[in-house]
């Protein structure tokens, strides 16, 4: 029987991840001080960078009170102050949460230990706030994405959960954290129970370097927050600002490569040069990458900056989108940043908030305009029925939000709609 030989071609797409790219990505998600270690020793190693002038630390950034000349004044007793975990977290509760809401918010984190996990029931806290398990529940999962992400989670396995998720971890990773006490026990069991290749492995275990099993334990440390950003509203526009340290100033001397004289020490060079201008680039590509977003995000956020109150919906989805960048890219761009507001110094996190029901506020607008449109001109309809028609279509808001949506399109209240 005559057997036939078939050839069939595909095509497929595949991304690559050079040095370069590798290297630009790195220190894209590095916030200020850890950027700043990893150039001093990435200047150190490397023998073609020369620093243009006197590298300036970080801290030499900090200003230093100033004292009347007769009071004595021990700067050397001066340490960096930080807030505590309580501190940041109502920072960003405030801006995030009103009402009573608000209010199961403070209960939430006033009941984290110091690591950062709840040690109080969901049923507790409504009893104690007097409202419903739904209300704790959609509070704790918001306050679980705060800066540092992780907190409020009442396990190990929950918290890494939504790190993993905030730092766009793929689904299948995510999903079989449930397992990682198999992975304690044994590799080998747990790649037999998660179905996983030997190389996912290697990649879940590089994932997990990256999570923070106690993300609530910053106060042992004092360390000055730096803003990596800094914006504010000039001629009533926005104006973004990228902090630059001396230390990312450098120039790449080549001149070495002229006088290696074995074939080892040209490549020892080559790879040094080559490695040094990836470096360059990818400084020059962070700030850009980093001042692009920021642009865009308080080009949205313009109304916080003039109050310092409110902070519209926002999701890296819209930024991804806007500015044809990877959603991850965003993600990495955002972690461990700080941005100088007018208002103070607030996680760039903050100012990327989820919204209502999963619709954006032009849409819940609209319905709500809809709602008005069709009332009964001689009995306009309240605020707090007009939130009820909401929920009953899945939309759950609050009253006063819904004043508050109402009166920013300039729609009169129920009684001044009132046709006689």
């Amino acid at each position: 029987m005559e057997q036939k030989l078939e050839i069939s071609t595909s095509l497929s797409l595949e991304l690559k991840l050079t040095p370069a790219l590798i290297q630009s990505i790195q220190l894209l998600q590095l916030p200020l001080q850890r950027l700043e270690v990893f150039l001093k020793n990435e200047i150190e190693a490397n023998p073609l960078i020369e620093p243009e002038e006197e590298i300036e630390s970080v801290w030499e950034t900090i200003d230093v009170p100033t004292v009347k000349r007769e009071e004595e004044f021990d700067i050397i007793s001066i340490q960096p102050s930080a807030p505590t975990l309580r501190e940041k977290l109502l920072q960003q509760a405030r801006l995030e949460f009103d009402g009573k809401e608000l209010e199961v918010a403070k209960l939430i984190i006033d009941n984290l230990n110091r690591s950062g996990y709840l040690e109080i029931e969901e049923e507790e806290i409504a009893v104690k706030s007097s409202c419903s398990t739904e209300i704790v529940k959609k509070v704790r999962n918001t306050i679980k994405r705060f800066e540092p992400v992780g907190c409020a989670c009442y396990s190990l396995k929950e918290s890494f959960k939504v790190q993993m998720e905030e730092l766009s971890i793929q689904r299948k990773f995510i999903e079989i954290v449930d397992e990682i006490d198999t992975l304690r026990k044994s590799k080998k069991k747990f790649v037999e129970k998660t179905g996983i290749s030997e190389k996912e492995l290697e990649e879940f275990l590089k994932a997990l370097k990256l999570l923070n099993p106690e993300p609530g334990n910053i106060e042992s440390t004092t360390v000055k927050i730096v803003p990596d950003i800094t914006v504010h509203i000039k001629g009533g526009r926005v104006k973004v600002e990228i902090t630059e340290l001396s230390s990312f100033k450098f120039r790449v001397n080549n001149s070495y490569l002229k006088y290696a004289d074995t074939k080892e020490l040209k490549n020892y060079l080559v790879t040094k040069y080559q490695r040094a201008m990836n470096l360059k680039k990818a400084i020059e590509q962070r700030k850009k990458t980093l001042k692009a977003i920021a642009e865009f995000v308080f080009s949205h956020q313009i109304e916080f900056l003039r109050n310092g109150k409110e902070i519209r919906p926002l999701l890296y989805k819209d930024v991804s989108e806007k500015l044809s960048i990877h959603e991850s890219t965003v993600s990495r761009a955002v972690k461990e940043k700080f941005v100088q507001t007018p208002h103070g110094v607030f996680p760039f996190k903050t100012f990327f908030k989820r919204s209502i029901s999963g619709m954006a506020t032009d849409r819940i607008k609209s319905e709500i305009k809809k709602i008005i449109d069709q009332e009964d001109k001689k009995k306009p309809l309240g605020d707090s029925k007009i939130a009820e028609i909401l929920k009953e279509r899945g939309i759950k808001i609050a009253r006063r939000t819904i004043a508050k949506y109402r009166e920013e399109m300039g729609i009169p209240n129920a009684f001044e709609r009132r046709e006689f």
